[in-house]
């Protein structure tokens, strides 16, 4: 009996740790493509300098973590922030290199450079930064951001 039930019990810890086990249901190449459309699709709400815009990018429960500062939570306080930003700031270009990326179908976990040509009252800037952004999958089937995470980069 003893030399029956270990099998068994191998076995049965096998299939139940593989049907707990995620599907990832998405390639990394189909996450990049998603994430650098979604990255061109901000980079355009930030030209605009529509905080609105901005703010649609964001789930309603987000959380922006901008270099410097605290943590600003939910897309109505972030719409705040960028409004209050962008009283003073206009961002003429913006660029991403997504350096790692990695999730599933449903959030997607990103890491990269981005760049940005931001005139600040007279004087232009060229800024580049380090990021870490989460974008999740809502139901209507879009990826928004859930973490923006950013410190200038050296």
């Amino acid at each position: 009996m003893k030399t029956i039930m270990l099998p068994l019990m191998a076995f049965l810890l096998i299939v139940f740790c593989s049907c707990n086990k995620p599907e990832q249901g998405i390639s990394k190449a189909e996450m990049r493509k998603i994430v650098e459309s979604r990255n061109t699709t901000l980079g355009e709400c930030f030209k605009s300098g529509d905080a609105e815009k901005v703010a649609l990018m964001y789930a309603d429960s987000a959380k922006l973590s901008p270099n410097g500062s605290g943590f600003v939570h939910g897309r109505n306080n972030i719409k705040a922030f960028w409004a209050e930003d962008f009283k003073t700031s206009k961002t003429l270009e913006m660029n991403t290199n997504v350096l790692t990326i990695d999730g599933d179908k449903d959030i997607i976990y990103e890491t990269g450079l981005a760049s940005s040509k931001i005139m600040y009252k007279d004087t232009l800037y060229n800024v580049t930064v380090k990021y870490i952004n989460v974008w999740r999958k809502q139901a209507d089937g879009n990826y928004l951001l859930d973490i923006d995470f950013w410190n200038k980069a050296k």
